[in-house]
């Protein structure tokens, strides 16, 4: 007799993190607007780890001690520290082999409320077919926490584990109905993306804030091959020979 699929589950924000059983499950931190977009960029140009921090006052302390700080609230870059939450903020080569503190409204704060599972992964456009060859390999029960805005439900992190959720299907059981939401939500998106994100919520905030080339770039794919995940305190890159991509196209 085969062995039972594992199971692919979605939380939709991380306020109901605290229902799943995480200590049976790797999990797959999502924040496409903005910030895990950006840590993949980040580890992509050669950043050596990134510390999540939950506070300013953590932020403030690390900024004394002489690391590279990045914080964002309300998607407004917090003065005093070196970054705030932009993917081009990171694309430079001041943070090769550096460790980068990283605070955000919404991405740091789902990291920390994933502590406990088997592994906690970043997630992103960006990083996606590496992500999912990745999941697919090691055939654990998954999580998808969509970070959300503030505890709230917004579409662009819903849409995307809509899509880890569809690739990955074949392979796994949908453990929960928001896995079943979130894949047909990203069915309906990918013909009409153009609808779905200009009449989102976050999409008004950031273009409020003029930054149109951010979401534009967040939504792209596999632009940056990269999987950070948590080791102790911080992110780090995962060593991880891909064993179903060809040609940055998905086998199956």
């Amino acid at each position: 007799m085969a062995d039972a699929k594992k199971k692919i589950r979605v939380a939709l924000s991380p306020a109901l993190i605290k229902k799943e059983d995480l200590k049976e499950s790797i999990v797959v931190v999502i924040d496409i607007l903005r910030a895990t977009t950006s840590m993949c960029v980040a580890f992509d140009f050669g950043v050596e780890s990134i510390i999540p921090a939950q506070t300013l006052k953590e932020c403030y302390a690390y900024k004394e001690k002489g690391y590279l700080v990045a914080a964002e609230r309300n998607a407004v870059p917090v003065e005093g520290f070196d970054f705030g939450n932009s993917p081009f903020a990171f694309m430079t080569p001041l943070l090769k082999g550096k460790t980068l503190v990283m605070s955000t409204t919404n991405g740091t704060r789902a990291i920390y409320a994933s502590k406990g599972a088997i592994e906690i992964l970043i997630g992103a456009f960006a990083n996606q077919s590496l992500l999912i060859d990745y999941l697919r390999f090691r055939n654990e029960n998954i999580i998808l926490v969509c970070s959300g805005w503030k505890y709230e439900i917004n579409i662009e992190d819903t849409i995307f584990a809509g899509a880890v959720v569809y690739d990955l299907q074949p392979y796994f059981q949908l453990g929960n109905d928001a896995a079943m939401i979130a894949m047909a939500l990203y069915k309906e998106a990918d013909v009409r993306k153009s609808y779905f994100l200009r009449n989102s919520v976050h999409f008004h905030r950031l273009i409020e804030r003029d930054l149109q080339p951010d979401v534009k770039y967040c939504l792209r794919r596999d632009t940056h091959p990269v999987l950070p995940y948590l080791k102790d305190d911080r992110l780090v890159l995962k060593s991880y020979e891909p064993q179903y991509l060809c040609l940055n196209k998905l086998l199956y």
